[in-house]
């Protein structure tokens, strides 16, 4: 059984995964990592002004205001380009933490130094996710904050004796323009997301579809020699009365299963439609789809077929509800089904614990004593069989488990643990009756 999509903090169980969410957390930081650092620091070698001369350097870093001396980066400022960096990864866990570090790294080295170069980098790359993660408010909050502090950083320390509105339009531009990139990447993101979902929405009603037209063709095809072999049984018994008691027995157990097997088609495809199971007048169906309430007749229905079986159920049936009430009931009945197919001359015992947890199963053959070891074929085993996949699947559906071999007395044992849950919901209109 394939295990569905799993969520996050499941990424260890697939290395690629892994590989790919350490390198969005990691990789995608290490250019911002080289852009912010070597081009902060190959910035800071160049003057605004050459001395007594025209403007050097390239554009985007000749600096703010003329007559600033070049920039000397000390081992502090060095420290704080680096830790600004070095947060990026635990953006996704902490993106207001990570904003509130690398405006605070940003602004201390506006402090220690002239500000030159992208030395924003890391600021710019925290103001993205905290948007994209629905932070926005902080995200502007830290925008403005750096556009009122950056630009006139040099001009409120004396570095410079007039503030440059060219720094400051530079900066407004900058806090703008990534903004808006950010909201555009987030409603994409959005609308990517919304098509997936409709495309799985889509999916789920293609399957659910399918479900439907599957069970309605089985039912229609099953139903229809189910209820020829129920007439046919009733036209025998009521001709028949001369009949020995043993074959009368056995046609009245044909009619009877024939009857149940059909209410029991109609209900699954009933469920199949997301039927609520219950009649046009209100009431529940005569015969809701079994679960380990119905053990007992189970055992009812083998016994009146000539199969000699004890039963051993100790615990509340009503105490286990949903799937595993369901699926408990149909490993039984798979187990008795086989004896009595493989196996008609072997004894059964079936043991039922329902404990507060979990739901035990164990069910067993053994030949009878006028029967030689090994006598009659093991059931659930055959070249073509599928009972002991059937019954590990419905054990798995469930998060239980399902082991089934051979015993020294030469039969055949299933065992399956199957975790106890809630029962379902009352039907609807069922509050305040008894």
């Amino acid at each position: 059984m394939r295990a569905g999509p799993r969520t996050e903090g499941t990424d260890g169980d697939d290395p690629r995964r892994f590989d790919r969410g350490r390198f969005a957390r990691v990789g995608r930081v290490v250019p911002v990592a080289v852009l912010q650092i070597t081009g902060t620091l190959l910035a800071s070698r160049w003057a605004p002004v050459a001395a007594g001369g025209p403007v050097t350097g390239p554009p985007w870093a000749r600096g703010v205001a003329a007559g600033i001396e070049p920039v000397t980066v000390g081992p502090a400022a060095v420290v704080l380009l680096v830790a600004g960096v070095l947060v990026l990864p635990w953006r996704w866990r902490s993106p207001r933490t990570v904003l509130v570090v690398t405006l605070a790294t940003t602004i201390g080295y506006a402090a220690l130094v002239s500000p030159r170069g992208p030395f924003v980098a890391a600021l710019t790359m925290a103001l993205a996710n905290a948007w994209l993660r629905g932070h926005r408010w902080w995200a502007g909050a830290a925008a403005g904050v750096a556009v009122a502090v950056l630009p006139t950083a040099d001009w409120a320390l004396g570095r410079s004796p007039a503030l440059d509105l060219g720094a400051v339009t530079l900066a407004i531009a900058w806090a703008t323009v990534t903004l808006a990139v950010s909201e555009l990447a987030r409603v994409r993101i959005e609308r990517v997301g919304e098509r997936r979902r409709q495309r799985a929405e889509a999916d789920r009603q293609r399957a659910a579809d399918e479900r439907v037209r599957i069970g309605r063709e089985l039912h229609d095809s099953v139903a229809h020699s189910m209820s020829l072999i129920n007439l046919q049984a009733g036209v025998a018994l009521h001709l028949g009365a001369d009949l020995p008691d043993q074959t009368r027995d056995s046609l009245v157990h044909i009619r009877d299963s024939s009857r149940d097997a059909l209410v029991e088609l109609r209900t699954i495809l009933g469920v199949l439609r997301s039927v609520d199971g219950t009649a046009a007048d209100g009431r529940p169906e005569r015969s809701p789809t079994p679960g380990l309430d119905r053990v007992p007749e189970l055992v009812e229905r083998a016994r009146a077929a000539g199969v000699h079986v004890d039963l051993a159920l100790v615990g509340d049936p009503a105490s286990v509800g949903g799937a595993t009430d369901r699926n408990a009931f149909r490993i039984v009945q798979e187990s008795v089904t086989n004896v009595m197919k493989h196996a008609p001359g072997h004894r059964v015992a079936i043991g039922v614990t329902i404990g507060p947890d979990v739901v035990e199963l164990a069910v067993e053959d053994r030949p009878a004593p006028d029967v030689p070891p090994g006598g009659g074929a093991p059931p659930l085993l055959g070249p073509t069989g599928n009972g002991i996949i059937g019954m590990r699947e419905r054990a798995t559906a469930v998060g239980g488990t399902l082991s089934a071999g051979p015993n020294p007395s030469g039969g055949w044992t299933v065992r399956a643990r199957l975790p106890v849950t809630d029962p379902d919901p009352a039907p609807a209109g069922s509050e305040g009756r008894p």
